[in-house]
């Protein structure tokens, strides 16, 4: 063994030596060790040592297995552990696409980059990120479930459900299965009840929650009409009393991953206010954009779709995108893809102003029926650069030519 080499295989042996074992109880008391265990048809299988062994499940009192990530040497892997235990993904996937650099099938690096990309709310690319590690080990019941996870942060339901059985079948885990029953269909009921379920959080202020339910009952018949579609299932509303609502243009609540449940910050409100009203339209908007695609949508579309909805003027930011436009500082719409807490504090005014115009300007060419055609073929699973000539008839560096040459314009800059 090299000097190099040593201390390497030392920490990869200690990894796979501290890492939890599947234990199988027999029904004479034995237990059993593998390095993984499943149930699969009336056996149970288990590996160990390399080799693959069965037992009838009539000789298993009980099956204990545990999806712990893949054991890793590279430096690099467990530094992002710890950085994602932090609460650190920004610089934990740095260093997983550093050693993915490294080694492009490594599966710990992938597994962990897609908890980062998720913890970022990123969840299309750590859907990649997933379905690259499964293609490496289709097996592995981690990725799998991680792959599930990357849907189910999607809106995906279907998807997840899929992965999270797959995962279950190779690996019995009681958080897998709880995931599971969050996304599986639930069963058919008598009633299809409202359209809104609303929870509250740190305490009850039910004329302030009736006027809330006024608004967003409004704005969702608005949104179905406009849009030609209405979310099949009712949209959760959690009322939080003890959280206030952020100042700004750029509020915390725009910035973030919208699943389909609306989060109204209430603390120091007892009545309905120009501003809350602006809340409730823009996280309605988003969970109808996330009924409609499944998550897949881009961020400047999101948010420059629920700007729009939320009401006002569509073309209110072009004169200061026009600006940008003319000083070269534009930033192109490929790089507003991801979620925008990814970018920088100072970027984060011109992305939602960008967003908007770049709405108004389908809006000018297209009218609302580029919006209803755009997310209608994101929601059939085709990328924005497929979704946006099949909508528009514009491929994606067309409509980005398009926009700029309208903001050069003097209608763009004089309003």
């Amino acid at each position: 063994m090299s000097k190099a080499a040593g201390p390497a295989l030392v920490a990869l042996a200690l990894l796979v030596a501290t890492a939890r074992a599947d234990t199988i109880t027999l029904t004479n008391g034995r237990v059993i060790e593998a390095d993984r265990a499943w149930f699969e048809g009336n056996e149970v299988r288990y590996e160990k040592n390399g080799g693959i062994y069965g037992l009838p499940k009539s000789l298993v009192t009980r099956l204990d297995a545990h999806a712990s990530p893949a054991a890793s040497a590279d430096p690099d892997v467990l530094k992002a552990r710890d950085l994602l235990a932090a609460k650190d993904p920004v610089e934990a996937t740095r260093l997983l696409r550093v050693a993915l650099g490294r080694d492009p099938e490594s599966l710990p690096a992938l597994q962990t980059l897609t908890e980062a990309l998720l913890a970022l709310g990123d969840a299309r690319a750590a859907r990649d990120a997933a379905a690259r590690a499964v293609r490496i080990d289709d097996r592995d019941a981690r990725s799998r479930a991680l792959l599930g996870d990357a849907y189910a942060a999607m809106g995906d339901r279907a998807g997840a459900e899929e992965q999270y059985r797959r995962s279950l079948l190779l690996r019995p885990d009681p958080e897998i299965q709880r995931r599971l029953e969050d996304v599986a269909p639930a069963p058919a009921r008598a009633s299809q009840g409202a359209q809104f379920r609303i929870r509250y959080d740190g305490g009850v202020n039910e004329p302030l929650g009736m006027a809330v339910l006024g608004v967003l009952s409004k704005a969702y018949e608005e949104y179905g009409q406009r849009l030609g579609f209405r979310p099949e299932d009712p949209v959760v509303v959690l009322l939080q009393m003890e959280t206030g609502i952020p100042e700004g243009r750029v509020p915390e609540w725009a910035a973030g991953l919208n699943d389909g449940t609306i989060r109204v910050p209430l603390r120091g409100l007892d009545r309905l206010t120009p501003r809350l009203t602006t809340v409730l339209r823009h996280e309605l908007a988003h969970s109808f954009i996330a009924a409609r695609t499944g998550g897949n949508c881009p961020t400047w579309l999101q948010e420059g779709i629920s700007q729009w909805l939320e009401g006002g003027d569509s073309n209110r930011e072009d004169a200061a995108v026009a600006a940008l436009a003319r000083e070269g500082k534009l930033m192109p719409l490929l790089t507003l893809e991801a979620p925008f807490q990814t970018l920088a504090p100072a970027d984060l005014a011109t992305a939602y102003a960008e967003s908007l115009s770049a709405v108004a300007h389908i809006l000018r060419r297209s009218g609302p029926d580029g919006i209803v055609r755009l997310l209608a073929a994101l929601s059939d699973r085709l990328p924005s650069e497929e979704a946006l000539p099949t909508a528009l008839a514009l491929s994606y560096p067309e409509f980005q030519k398009s926009w700029e040459d309208y903001l050069r314009t003097p209608a763009a800059r004089g309003r």
